[in-house]
């Protein structure tokens, strides 16, 4: 299973700046933790899936984690994480309140669906230590940031 993300924010001015000089490093980590959800390994009888978790910030009282949309075609699954929005004075500390929303959203997507957490934790907990020695190299976009 690979593990995904995509952004899409619905209501206006409420959105936040996640670059992919951030969302790069999490993808590629949690990856390596090598995670299936095994309800979506006997659906799609295999474990070469995505799971998508769609970012989406809200001013409303919604539940965190909204889904599962499945894509048997295409072999993915897709949830949307909705981060309460709120404004920050500094960059570390927005992209930690984000990083910290995501990460309990995965961490409740695998509990559901009867899969360890473990390691989840860890890849946000060694991202944000990056971002804190270097928070300018993580707002930035790169154009050039390839797997």
């Amino acid at each position: 299973m690979k593990i995904d993300f995509l952004q899409l924010y619905a209501e206006v001015e409420v959105n936040y700046d996640i670059t992919n000089t951030v969302l790069k490093p999490l993808r590629i980590n949690l990856n390596k933790l090598n995670k299936t959800l095994p309800h979506y390994d006997k659906l799609f009888k295999t474990t070469d899936y995505e799971l998508v978790f769609t970012i989406s910030a809200t001013q409303e009282n919604k539940n965190l984690v909204y889904g599962p949309t499945t894509s048997s075609k295409n072999k993915v699954v897709y949830f949307t994480i909705f981060i309460p929005y709120k404004t920050f004075n500094s960059f570390t500390q927005q992209i930690y309140y984000i990083l910290d929303t995501i990460a309990e959203g995965i961490i409740f997507v695998f509990n559901k669906y009867k899969t360890d957490p473990s390691g989840v934790n860890e890849v946000f907990e060694t991202l944000k230590t990056l971002i804190a020695k270097d928070p300018e190299r993580y707002q930035k976009w790169l154009k050039d940031l390839e797997d």
